[in-house]
């Protein structure tokens, strides 16, 4: 054996609740699982032996809702999320890098929140003021909006007279002129030739060590496997040159999107989605549709209950063009995830799937996937749990946002609280778990814990009696998450044959108080039976 670890508190994930103590590597993959005394047997001179202490190991945590392209960059770029930086700080650091850029080089910024923080938006102005010599782009934490200073406008051809794309929004002021700020589709061009900029400056060295540096961040966390939920053109070749230089150490399915945010993604061939025509480490995978925005234009039905003037919401797709989408893809054998907000934008997506299953022969099979699910009526849970699709949720939002996501219910009349859990994991609903980071954070612990207690960041404990257990949750980082990636015939579990990706923990998150669950932290992760990240206490 290459490898044995004794001593230990193995949480397998095996679809039997099963534990063990022990358990042996060879060749990258599981050889054995069991008992101390059994393993201890399959000690050679060549077996690196590790004693755990009592420590937890569990599968490597797949994250297959993640935006890992879109935070390629992030290390080069200015840091926005608050806390701990508001709108004047936001600008203060836009300034201080512009001193140190050369003029017409772009300037990034991430992770913005004027909704959480209660502050205006940061205006076109405002930007000029502060950098009126480099384009600037600020991306909204959600991804969906941006605010760009008039160096950038310029550059993506946008002025006051260019009109709102198809479902995209470009804000202006009473006066009529731009302030800035774009909303969903208005976003490519601005991004697309910052995106590009970007990639230019860096060159393909540069890109290759950035993406291992976010690489060895999700290892921080115990993720070994990811799925990129939104994979456009240029994030693609992010990747491709990252993988052919060896820099790519996590496993990576990509969600095709089109050729910038929420287009619709190419069909014209399948090999761009294939699970398994690019390497081992960088695989095809879905497509990625969005049939709503985000708050506050959710397609919700709600609405009518609470008296809107715009009871349906805002929709990317009739019912008739995304099951045309649905179909074509399906019909090719491409996995289709869709991003449903709403509970209109959930029957929609729950209608196009349940009448390709139907009409489709094979699309039973691809693992349909409704991505977020934030807002559902019970009996669209109950309808989801009678097909063969999977649920895609990120419960690291209930922890960042669940003020604001109550607030929504509050205000709409919803009958379930958002991200109702219990009542999903009691359907027997197929459950992945994901982040969706960086809309929201990257740590498999956050998400396990808000499950648990159901407490957000500010404090507030919201719906307790939707609460699930740890294991509940971490078998939806695992095999759940394997299984909506078409990879759990490798990874997901800690079984004989498997990969031998596997995460070794503090302490074991299914006996500890449930409010100490996000204080475990991941000392080792192992890919392929190989030790990628180690952390000194």
């Amino acid at each position: 054996m290459d490898l044995v670890m004794l001593e230990g508190q193995i949480l397998t994930m095996d679809g039997k609740s099963s534990r063990a103590q022990a358990l042996a590597v060879k060749n990258g993959k599981f050889a054995a699982v069991g008992t101390n005394s059994e393993i201890i047997k399959l000690i050679n001179e060549s077996t690196k032996v590790i004693r755990l202490n009592g420590r937890t190991i569990t599968p490597g945590f797949i994250d297959p809702h993640n935006h890992f392209s879109m935070t390629t960059f992030e290390p080069v770029s200015i840091d926005c999320r608050m806390p701990p930086l508001g709108k004047q700080s936001v600008l203060d650091a836009v300034a201080v890098t512009a001193s140190s850029r050369p003029n017409g080089q772009w300037i990034w910024g991430l992770g913005y929140n004027a909704m959480v923080s209660g502050e205006p938006i940061i205006t076109m102005g405002e930007l000029d003021e502060v950098a009126p010599d480099n384009p600037v782009i600020i991306m909204d934490f959600s991804y969906h909006a941006c605010y760009a200073n008039s160096a950038a406008l310029k550059l993506a051809g946008i002025d006051s007279e260019t009109p709102d794309p198809h479902k995209g929004w470009i804000q202006k002021g009473d006066d009529g002129k731009l302030n800035g700020f774009l909303w969903e589709r208005a976003m490519d061009p601005v991004h697309k030739m910052s995106m590009q900029a970007h990639m230019e400056e860096y060159g393909d060295d540069g890109i290759a060590d950035l993406v291992h540096q976010n690489a060895m961040r999700h290892l921080a966390y115990g993720i070994t496997s990811i799925g990129d939920a939104l994979t456009m053109n240029d994030s693609a070749n992010v990747y491709r040159i990252a993988d052919s230089k060896g820099k790519l150490p996590i496993a990576v399915q990509q969600l095709r999107g089109g050729d910038g945010f929420f287009q619709i993604p190419e069909q014209a061939s399948k090999g761009v989605f294939d699970q398994d025509n690019v390497s081992d480490r960088l695989r095809g995978g879905a497509m990625k549709l969005f049939m709503d925005p985000v708050y506050p234009m959710y397609g919700m039905n709600h609405c009518d209950a609470a008296g809107h003037l715009t009871p349906a919401g805002e929709m990317y797709y009739t019912q008739e063009e995304v099951d045309e989408l649905v179909l074509s893809a399906t019909s090719k054998g491409i996995q289709v995830a869709i991003h449903s907000i709403g509970d209109r934008a959930i029957d929609q997506t729950l209608n196009s799937f349940e009448r390709a299953i139907n009409e489709v022969p094979g699309a039973d099979k691809l693992r349909l996937r409704v991505e977020h699910l934030s807002f559902p009526r019970e009996d669209q849970i109950k309808r989801a749990a009678s097909m063969p699709i999977v649920i895609s949720g990120q419960p690291p939002f209930l922890y960042s946002i669940g003020d604001m996501f109550q607030g929504v219910v509050d205000e709409f009349g919803i009958d379930l609280p958002a991200d109702p859990y219990r009542v999903m994991v009691d359907s027997g609903a197929t459950i992945a778990a994901g982040s969706d980071f960086p809309c929201a954070p990257l740590n498999p612990m956050i998400g396990i814990s808000v499950l648990a207690t159901r407490k957000t960041a500010a404090g507030t404990i919201i719906a307790p009696e939707q609460a699930i257990s740890a294991e509940e949750t971490l078998r939806q980082y695992t095999n759940g998450s394997a299984y909506a990636i078409h990879r759990d015939h490798e990874v997901g579990s800690i079984e004989i044959g498997k990969r031998a990706d596997m995460v070794v923990l503090s302490h074991n998150p299914t006996t500890v108080n449930p409010d100490s669950i996000m204080n475990i932290t991941v000392q080792q992760t192992y890919v392929d039976g190989d030790l990628k990240y180690e952390r000194y206490a």
